[in-house]
């Protein structure tokens, strides 16, 4: 029990972490993200949930932080309707296409899939418990 204390201890920590970095802090991120998925693959491998184990503020914390990734990663977005009033040559269809690209692949590389995942998931066991879940703000 107390190995999954330490590792649910080490995500959070992780969790923490990842949300105060600047946005720029690139090598950091990567780093750290490495270490969380391979916490999460122990986890994983683990058997079960180890959510329906935790305390319910610590699973608030952990939304809360989720969505405080998300929203960073979100401001890193193209704004694809300014994009295609600029009448510059990447105006228009192609314009927009091309900026849908690069806004899927900076989600996916910041792990937006992931984090839009694990946010359902605790708001899942959350719901299970009777627990308000509050609103993304």
């Amino acid at each position: 029990m107390d190995d999954r204390m330490d590792l649910i201890r080490e995500l959070a920590d992780i969790q923490a972490r990842l949300s105060e970095l600047p946005e720029d802090a690139y090598a950091e991120r990567d780093e750290l993200r490495r270490r969380q998925e391979e916490l999460r693959s122990i986890a994983r491998s683990g058997g079960g949930s180890m959510d329906a184990d935790r305390p319910t503020p610590d699973l608030l914390a952990e939304l809360a932080s989720l969505r405080a990734q998300m929203r960073a990663i979100e401001r890193q977005r193209i704004d694809l309707v300014k994009q295609a009033g600029s009448g510059g040559p990447s105006s228009g269809e192609m314009g927009n296409l091309g900026g849908v690209q690069i806004n899927k692949g900076i989600d996916d590389a910041q792990g937006l899939p992931h984090i839009k995942a694990r946010i359902g998931v605790i708001k899942g066991v959350l719901s299970d418990r009777g627990v308000p879940v509050p609103e993304a703000g």
